[in-house]
């Protein structure tokens, strides 16, 4: 059900591929496991059973389970991928090789997008959780003006034939397959899995992340919206890069 990012790119030339074995991309991998502990490292720690869907990689989960000490369970479709393989099982995120009720606590980070059907993906969690279980989920946005995996302005804005020309054109890949952001509304339409609870944490991601001093440079922006009202700033941040949600499978 989750595209293949190897296959997405087709080539060894393709821009992804390259920036997922770069020390950039490396060293942003151990930024966003120190991120995400502070926003979530107590629910972390305080699951039994933990699981990480879409772990790409294998390095925000590696260094996730150094920092909260606690074991994770990873799963990436494309075997290919993997750098960190301990505890990592190749398996597509919409229909994961494990029991009814399985966790406690599930990481999606950054994965809708490559899923083809992902309300799938999230019926997928709901099964897999335990009652009372949560889900994180770190979500982009299409209306986002630099697209996060090819680094081109306006890229996920683009139809699909549009989309494709663009990433050939500017030599970055042969094709934008296996790729598809939505907007805030149609997300949250999505993960409206009877079963499920999507309460959106972006707030507390974005306050948790300054505190432990990443995206320094948003600061003073997030000075500015943090003295409105917050009615306005909720209907402002639905048009920011990045969403942060916390799914819980209500019993």
């Amino acid at each position: 059900m989750r595209s293949s990012p190897s296959q997405a790119g087709g080539s060894g030339s393709d821009y992804y591929m390259k920036f997922l074995s770069s020390p950039e991309y490396r060293e942003s991998r151990l930024r966003k496991a120190a991120v995400l502990a502070t926003i979530m490292g107590d629910e972390i720690r305080a699951a039994a059973v933990v699981g990480d869907v879409g772990s790409g990689t294998g390095l925000l989960k590696g260094e996730l389970e150094r920092i909260c000490g606690r074991r994770i369970l990873g799963f990436e479709v494309d075997p290919g991928i993997p750098i960190e393989r301990r505890r990592t099982c190749v398996a597509d995120g919409a229909r994961l090789p494990v029991s009814d009720a399985s966790f406690d606590f599930l990481i999606l980070n950054h994965v809708y997008e490559h899923v083809n059907e992902p309300r799938k993906l999230f019926a997928e969690v709901l099964r897999v959780l335990k009652p009372g279980g949560q889900a994180y989920v770190t979500a982009g946005s299409r209306w986002a003006i630099v697209e996060p995996h090819y680094r081109l302005p306006f890229l996920s804005w683009l139809p699909t034939g549009l989309a494709d020309r663009y990433v050939r054109g500017t030599g970055r890949g042969r094709d934008y397959s296996g790729i598809r952001f939505l907007g805030y509304g149609p997300l949250r339409r999505t993960m409206d899995v009877p079963g499920l609870q999507a309460a959106d944490i972006t707030e507390r991601a974005i306050r948790s992340a300054l505190e432990w001093g990443a995206g320094r440079s948003w600061r003073p922006l997030w000075g500015l919206l943090s003295r409105l009202p917050a009615g306005a700033r909720k209907r402002i941040l639905r048009w920011g890069p990045q969403w942060f949600f916390l799914l819980t499978r209500r019993d």
